[in-house]
């Protein structure tokens, strides 16, 4: 028996604690997704828990007798026994959803038999406490409040030991997808239960056992539940890590989902319009769109994420109606187009919207991130779509398949130089030529590099594919001299990707000593974007292979936001007019504006190549401007290497 002079400070310890974390947590809008509201709601009992830990010993009287307190402190207690069994079931579910595995305890009877076989009959045994008293009961003694421990009171600690043991194997299953980080955190909230346990059986007066719920709380709260990597604080969202880890666990659980992405495709022309500050209240309120116009269901869950540059996700689980979540897409992407105003900036959202059903449309993680990815030049912005729908287009296919066949092209030598020769307007005769590299898949047929390009970019596999480019073009040139083909130079293209690369030059220099080849045969070019992206790298590796004997040539001038001061720094021997450019000169109104940019690159030494020529009127119009070169479909299309060697035969006789 014990008498009620208990100490009950650890307990409203544990409530501010408690709360404190609870607080936290909503004002980073962690109460989004079913993992974070389930840790939302343990902590939401354990408040309760300690409430009623405190009701049924603190120092005060109920009514106007013992007997009225007596029965006070039972029902008080009587409470808290129940909070108590749900506790570690509720830490169960944590980690099955963390793992993916609370679908398959919920379905599966080789789960859910031993989790809700036992939780019942635990939950059963503490209501039977209600008549039987055979757990615990209070009596009065002397005038005094006793608390005493039934002969069962052992059974209700056993059930309680089983569900730890039972969260303790689950933990184990699944500690190969958490970090170290993360596995020593949740295993260290055993022993510290245990701790504190333990000290409330050996000194009965201190309540303790709540205070070690609380601080487990607390240690999963700061190591596990970090809100730096679950919240994005652009939108207020979830991220992408557990939009990933719950993908995969829907993968891997073998449950249905939809998964509804949303992507502002003109999110780079708004952030380059805007300030960082608008960029942000624009994310913030299209991810605000997304909430209000979420699907809900009583019977469906549904979760928000922010991925990156401007893509959304909505993850819709359970039992819904996938018709009327197309109907929500539809609605969302009518709001979208409404647009936003935001500091007086009046923005209009081209949204690409489409959904897709797992594991039926894509299978596995890896490629519905892929999908994600690539979701802007896959769907056409302003009408949603569904997957299935546009799966079958070839060029569908393509684009979310290229990674593959970029790697079937480096496996299997898929890849074919072609050279689009470039007329001289001063010798009136073809001088030099563009290598253009292409792709010919045995499935899809040729691939253009406006496709693969960027994609082996994003993969880095655009290493391999500039070597060969380098490796090729010296071997076409060791072949097949300039003098002999009546050509100065060949222009080959550098990526970003390679302009970073820090043994770039002496890599150039390797093929161009293993072939052979005169440094003044090849001129490098490069795309202005490159060189600013990697400024300091790009002038380095260019003095160097200038110092050689290597040209380089400006690419894809005036596609962008040309930075003069940067195209001066640079040791550019050649300057070419991106195509943009080029179709600007068909209009007398912008022609006076382009003659400046001409009269000011030709002030700089550099010789200027016009792209994209495919006319009489517009390369005549170049030549009288005083520019050098004109290349286009106007004097000669890009050919095969055999074709290129008959073309220049034919055109020096």
């Amino acid at each position: 028996m014990q008498i009620l002079d208990r100490i009950y400070y650890f307990d409203i310890c544990s409530i501010f604690m408690l709360l404190a974390i609870l607080v936290s947590m909503l004002l980073r809008r962690m109460h989004l997704g079913r993992l974070n509201r389930a840790f939302l709601q343990l902590g939401i009992v354990l408040i309760l828990s300690c409430v009623f830990d405190i009701l049924r010993a603190f120092p005060f009287y109920v009514g106007n007798s013992l007997d009225q307190l007596v029965l006070f402190r039972f029902v008080m207690g009587y409470i808290f026994c129940f909070l108590r069994a749900v506790q570690l079931p509720m830490l169960i579910r944590i980690y099955g959803i963390m793992s993916g595995s609370w679908s398959r305890i919920k379905s599966d009877p080789k789960l859910s038999i031993p989790y809700f076989l036992p939780l019942l009959v635990y939950l059963a045994f503490v209501y039977s406490n209600f008549f039987t008293q055979r757990i615990f009961y209070y009596t009065l003694i002397d005038g005094n409040v006793y608390y005493v421990r039934g002969d069962l009171m052992t059974v209700y600690d056993y059930f309680g030991f089983y569900f730890m043991v039972f969260s303790l194997v689950q933990l184990f299953v699944i500690r190969k997808r958490l970090s170290a980080e993360k596995f020593l955190a949740m295993l260290l909230v055993y022993p510290v239960n245990v701790a504190a346990i333990l000290i409330q059986d050996m000194y009965p007066e201190l309540m303790t056992a709540m205070f070690g719920a609380s601080l487990s709380m607390l240690i999963l709260a700061f190591f596990v539940f970090r809100p730096d990597e679950s919240i994005d604080l652009e939108t207020g969202l979830s991220s992408f890590i557990p939009f990933e880890n719950d993908v995969e666990n829907i993968i891997l659980s073998k449950r249905n989902a939809m998964i509804v992405f949303a992507k502002i495709s003109n999110d780079s022309e708004i952030r380059s319009l805007t300030d960082i500050r608008v960029y942000r209240k624009v994310l913030h309120s299209a991810g605000n769109t997304l909430l209000k116009e979420r699907y809900k269901s009583l019977l469906a869950s549904t979760d928000l994420y922010y991925l990156r540059s401007g893509l959304y996700a909505m993850v819709v689980q359970g039992h819904f109606d996938r018709s009327l979540v197309l109907k929500q897409m539809e609605k969302l992407n009518k709001k979208y187009l409404e647009g936003f105003s935001e500091d007086g900036f009046d923005l209009q959202l081209e949204m690409c919207v489409c959904s897709v059903d797992i594991p039926k449309d894509i299978a596995t993680k890896e490629e519905l991130l892929k999908f994600s990815e690539r979701i802007q030049n896959l769907i056409e912005p302003g009408k949603p779509v569904v997957y299935s729908e546009i799966s079958f287009d070839r060029e569908f296919v393509i684009l979310n398949s290229i990674d593959g066949i970029i790697e079937d092209a480096i496996k299997n030598d898929r890849f074919e130089m072609y050279y689009q020769p470039i007329y001289s307007l001063k010798e009136k005769k073809y001088k030099c030529a563009e290598a253009l590299i292409r792709l010919d898949s045995e499935e899809f047929g040729t691939i253009p590099p406006s496709v693969f390009i960027p994609a082996a970019e994003k993969t880095g596999r655009i290493v391999n594919i500039g070597d060969f480019v380098i490796k090729d073009v010296c071997r076409f040139l060791s072949e097949h001299s300039p003098e002999e083909l009546g050509v100065d130079y060949v222009e080959v293209n550098l990526s970003i990707i390679q302009c970073m690369q820090a043994d770039m030059a002496s890599k150039i220099k390797y093929y161009m000593n293993e072939y052979r080849i005169e440094p003044g045969w090849i001129n490098f070019e490069i795309t202005e974007t490159a060189a600013d992206g990697a400024y300091e790298r790009v002038l380095e590796t260019m003095n160097e292979m200038s110092a050689e004997g290597v040209r380089f040539s400006l690419d894809d001038y005036g596609s962008g936001y040309s930075n003069l001061h940067r195209v001066m720094s640079f040791p550019y021997k050649v300057i070419k007019l991106d195509k943009t450019l080029t179709d600007e000169a068909v209009d007398p109104a912008k022609r006076r504006i382009l003659g400046e940019a001409i009269n000011l690159i030709k002030s700089m030494g550099a010789h200027i190549v016009v792209e994209g020529v495919e006319t009489k009127e517009v390369s005549d119009w170049f030549e009288e401007q005083g520019c050098d070169f004109i290349q286009g479909f106007y004097y000669a299309k890009p050919m095969n290497e055999a074709e290129y060697v008959e073309f220049m035969g034919k055109s020096k006789s």
